[in-house]
């Protein structure tokens, strides 16, 4: 059982530290410096998808998530509800909650809008036509702005989450 705990916390912290270091490294400084120049977006995006950078941070999160649940599996003596009456308990709760719902916003709403983005800003560097520009790029105005809140709010609770499992021991 120790063993099982130390690879659990290992996978778990190491996973999570690149899952929000990540989001929050493209929410406040990658997408802000790549929305001046929508050609150059594409081009980035297209790289990142190459890479399937996206699909590692899907993984990476998923082990995030999974070994947590694991752990508070364990932790709480398969999620007895006397644990979670606990401050302890009611933190670690919490915080995985919140992690479930940074993983469907960064994952269910802010990529796909972000994916859509890079394929309209390949289009509108390619485009000639003006009523055809105008149209691109009102949709990736709205693109970007659903991605941008989405992957804000999602590093809200990223954060929250993180901070949460951070202090619940001591709570």
């Amino acid at each position: 059982m120790r063993a099982e705990l130390l690879v659990l916390r290992l996978i778990h912290i190491l996973s999570a530290i690149m899952w929000v270091g990540s989001t929050m490294y493209t929410s406040f400084f990658l997408v802000p410096a790549l929305s001046s120049s929508p050609a150059v977006m594409g081009q980035v995006l297209a790289g990142l998808q190459r890479r399937r950078s996206l699909l590692v941070l899907q993984i990476v999160a998923a082990l995030t998530i999974l070994s947590g649940l694991r752990l508070l599996w364990i932790d709480s003596a398969g999620f007895a509800a006397g644990y979670f009456a606990s401050a302890t308990g009611r933190t670690f709760g919490i915080s995985a909650g919140a992690a479930i719902l940074a993983a469907v916003l960064s994952f269910g709403v802010a990529q796909p809008a972000m994916a859509r983005a890079g394929a309209v800003a390949a289009s509108l560097a390619a485009s000639a036509n003006g009523a055809e520009r105008e149209r691109l790029t009102s949709e990736l105005n709205g693109l970007r702005r659903r991605g941008t809140v989405a992957s804000t709010v999602a590093v809200g609770f990223g954060l929250l989450a993180a901070s949460g499992m951070a202090i619940a021991r001591y709570v």
